[in-house]
């Protein structure tokens, strides 16, 4: 996830591992659906965007990676209503994480 590791060394992070866990870092882009980027375990880090509806969190869309080694590897995709997936050995998202990048920044989140 390019867009989301280009903000973070924007924002003075060189890695994940830098990172404890639960730190999180949300930018905000007029017109867009903020995005937040957080550690939510030794290797893992949550990539998402959300929004409120009835009062309850969604997600649009969430990705969750394993952090090896400076790669990251998609275990977990969200998208309310529409859409969840989990698969420990790695999810084929290539297609789908390249079009978020390019929207991403396409938008001026970094």
């Amino acid at each position: 996830m390019n867009a989301a590791k280009d903000i973070l060394q924007q924002l003075g992070v060189d890695s994940v591992a830098e990172m404890g866990v639960n730190e999180n870092y949300t930018v905000e882009v007029d017109g867009y659906e903020n995005l937040t980027i957080e550690k939510i375990g030794e290797d893992r880090v949550s990539v998402g965007q959300y929004y409120i509806s009835r009062g309850d969190l969604m997600s649009d869309p969430e990705v969750v990676f394993v952090v090896d080694s400076g790669d990251w590897r998609p275990v977990r995709f969200t998208q309310h209503p529409l859409a969840h997936d989990h698969d420990e050995s790695g999810l084929d998202l290539d297609e789908f994480l390249s079009t978020w990048n390019k929207n991403l920044q396409k938008s001026g989140f970094h």
